[in-house]
């Protein structure tokens, strides 16, 4: 302790060509904040004090982006039994690389994400929330059936294989949370990054081909 007290100080100003400028502040949350801090701590002076993980310091500060919301999706598609998950075999690097490209929207209940006849070529990835997807003239049954999509589902992928009219409707059934892959984003994708984009044709085109054998299956069972 002797011997840090005696240690030299240097000031910007003492240091020859020093900038004051460059010199980076101890602190960088703003003065309010650390006011609200203060106050706070003052309030629950007699309480023991929390670990700073729980004293929300930092928390809230940026909201989250794409990055945040593919972790979760891919958490959710993992251990999802749902034909419809996206099993994309993505690294950790790619599923950041990947997020790069897509966009965050919040669907509200009721929203109609895809109309019949349309012809949206965007694919959208459910990180949060539940979509129902019924084709023309079915009806909406209880939830656990195919046309229940729930987080870590693929929505759209027709787009990447047929230029063809959507077939199929898709509504929110409560609020919910997607990131979403333009058809633009996508070719840009598919130029910068063609190993990310094969993997996505291949994920897909499973989750394609899973509800292709589901109803076959079912027209089976309904003419036997």
């Amino acid at each position: 302790m002797d011997a840090w007290r005696g240690a030299p100080q240097h000031p910007s100003h003492a240091i020859p060509g020093a900038n004051r400028s460059k010199v980076i502040p101890m602190f960088h949350t703003p003065v309010q904040t650390r006011f609200a801090i203060v106050d706070r701590l003052l309030a629950h002076a007699d309480q023991p004090l929390a670990f700073p993980a729980a004293m929300d310091l930092c928390r809230h500060q940026v909201a989250a982006g794409p990055g945040d919301d593919v972790a979760r999706f891919a958490a959710e598609a993992r251990k999802s039994a749902s034909r419809h998950a996206f099993k994309a075999a993505f690294s950790s690097a790619d599923w950041q690389r990947f997020a790069s490209f897509c966009v965050v929207r919040r669907l509200p209940e009721g929203c109609r994400v895809h109309v019949p006849g349309s012809a949206d070529r965007t694919l959208r990835f459910l990180v949060e929330g539940s979509l129902w997807q019924e084709g023309p003239g079915s009806t909406r049954a209880v939830p656990r059936q195919p046309g229940l999509l729930l987080p870590g589902a693929i929505v759209g992928e027709d787009a990447i294989f047929s230029d063809a009219p959507l077939g199929l409707e898709v509504r929110a059934l409560e609020d919910s949370r997607v990131l979403e892959l333009s058809l633009t984003r996508r070719k840009e994708l598919t130029a910068a990054c063609p190993a990310i984009a094969f993997e996505l044709l291949r994920a897909a085109g499973a989750v394609l081909a899973a509800r292709n054998r589901a109803g076959a299956a079912r027209a089976q069972l309904a003419t036997a």
